[in-house]
């Protein structure tokens, strides 16, 4: 009974030291913003770096940010880059002592065939809060959707064996940034190619060119045989190496 007793001062004493910690964590995109509401947010997961016990998680919410201070003008150290509405996760911690953790982001959650992870750890002090800023993890790549041709959409063949079947495909940052020539991520740089295999066989390969809307590049492919299609688009831009990938297939039929 002694024991038990001792035990429960002592578990009461560990509990009344823990200290309540905040570590505000967001995901910004490489040569972009914050990834905020618009693409679903990152999911955010904080956790012990020996036990692997999740301490806290969540989704980052919010807005992308402001242009002017992330994008154009140049960086002051100590200068904050986000505001109030820009995207984020809280993680609310009672520790009693310091704690190594592992945090993680994934996303877009809205755009999950371009979903990327970033991890890092740090130690975290009790009573001690990592706010404003916060900690920002990057997201590289690019979000690469295939709008056209539809998955396992079907084409008849002509008589005359002359189909042209249009590819077409819509690019972003990770946090959902527009891309277009001469824009402020300017497409022109990048580069764009659909490769295509019929019947699992490698066929052709072409580029994608910008088709005069927003984010929006397009190309057309010309089939001569019936069969399965399999397309695969990717991006690359040289300067961040940013890149994206996505795929659809299509099948031509007599």
């Amino acid at each position: 009974m002694r024991n038990l007793i001792l035990w429960t001062l002592l578990l009461s004493s560990t509990v009344a030291l823990a200290s309540e910690t905040r570590l505000v964590v967001r995901a910004r995109a490489r040569d972009g913003k914050f990834v905020g509401t618009s693409m679903g947010g990152v999911r955010v997961e904080v956790r012990d770096a020996q036990s692997g016990q999740v301490l806290a998680s969540g989704v980052t919410a919010g807005s992308t940010g402001n242009t002017q201070t992330l994008m154009k003008q140049p960086h002051v150290r100590g200068a904050p880059l986000a505001d109030e509405s820009s995207a984020k996760f809280t993680a609310t911690l009672d520790l009693a002592e310091p704690r190594l953790v592992t945090v993680e982001v994934s996303g877009p959650l809205a755009q999950r065939q371009a979903l990327a992870t970033s991890t890092t750890q740090l130690w975290l002090l009790p009573g001690k809060h990592l706010e404003g800023d916060g900690l920002i993890l990057e997201l590289p790549g690019f979000v690469m959707d295939v709008v056209t041709p539809a998955a396992h959409e079907f084409f008849k063949l002509p008589r005359d064996k002359k189909l042209t079947v249009p590819l077409r495909a819509h690019l972003t940052l990770m946090c959902g940034c527009p891309t277009e020539p001469k824009g402020l991520w300017d497409s022109s740089r990048y580069d764009l190619q659909a490769t295509v295999k019929h019947n699992g066989k490698p066929l052709t390969q072409l580029p994608l060119k910008f088709a005069g809307k927003t984010s929006t590049f397009e190309a057309e492919l010309s089939v001569q045989q019936q069969g399965t299609y399999e397309v695969t688009v990717t991006a690359y831009d040289p300067d961040t190496g940013n890149t994206g990938v996505d795929s659809t297939t299509f099948i031509v039929e007599q």
